[in-house]
């Protein structure tokens, strides 16, 4: 039993190395010009080896950017729980977000690359996969705000309008911030997000 428990943690120790430097090369090349060989070869493995945990260079992709998504929105979502009051929760999830941006642009210029990947089943899965995790977290923002609006603390507007628009805010900020060449953390634009969120931009005597 002890082995067998052993095994399985190599195992999973191993296929995270190789999503890690996965997640780098892709980065970096590209999805079509990424080859196994050079991913073995950064993970430490023969390229033979790396079968043993991905079918090929597509099931690797589509996991790391599948299970990738999942823990970010998994730990935005977590991020919330210990907080008390819908402000401050509002102020944690867009403060949990952009943390991760900083701390993971690697894994996010993949999206901001923009690169088209041929229409495979698997690719094709992906995207349902990205839609619904997105529709999920909206979902979960949603609930969120509406418990401002009840307890009085947010206008009474369209609930799921308001949660799509403030995930935006996040989305916005952080493209511009990786786009941008600055040494400014994207963290310091929570305060501006919530500001915009909360209260617009019109002047008010």
């Amino acid at each position: 039993m002890e082995r067998s428990v052993r095994k399985e943690r190599e195992f999973n120790m191993r296929r995270a190395e190789i999503l890690k430097q996965a997640e780098k090369i892709f980065a970096l090349k590209g999805f079509h010009d990424v080859t196994m060989a050079e991913i073995a070869s950064a993970s430490g493995f023969s390229t033979g080896s790396l079968y043993q945990f991905f079918e090929g260079k597509e099931n690797l992709y589509t996991t790391m950017v599948s299970e990738k998504l999942d823990w970010m929105f998994a730990e935005v979502r977590k991020s919330t729980e210990s907080v008390e009051g819908t402000l401050n929760k509002i102020e944690t999830l867009i403060d949990s977000h952009l943390q991760f941006v900083e701390k993971n642009t690697d894994f996010l210029s993949l999206f901001v690359r923009g690169e088209k990947v041929a229409f495979s089943d698997a690719m094709i899965s992906l995207r349902q996969k990205l839609i619904y995790s997105y529709q999920t977290h909206v979902t979960f923002i949603e609930n969120l705000l509406k418990g401002g609006i009840e307890a009085g603390l947010l206008r009474d507007l369209p609930s799921r309008d308001m949660a799509e628009a403030l995930f935006h805010l996040i989305r916005s900020s952080s493209v511009r911030w990786m786009l941008m060449s600055t040494k400014e953390s994207p963290c310091s634009k929570k305060g501006f997000i919530m500001d915009i969120f909360l209260h617009g931009v019109k002047k008010y005597d």
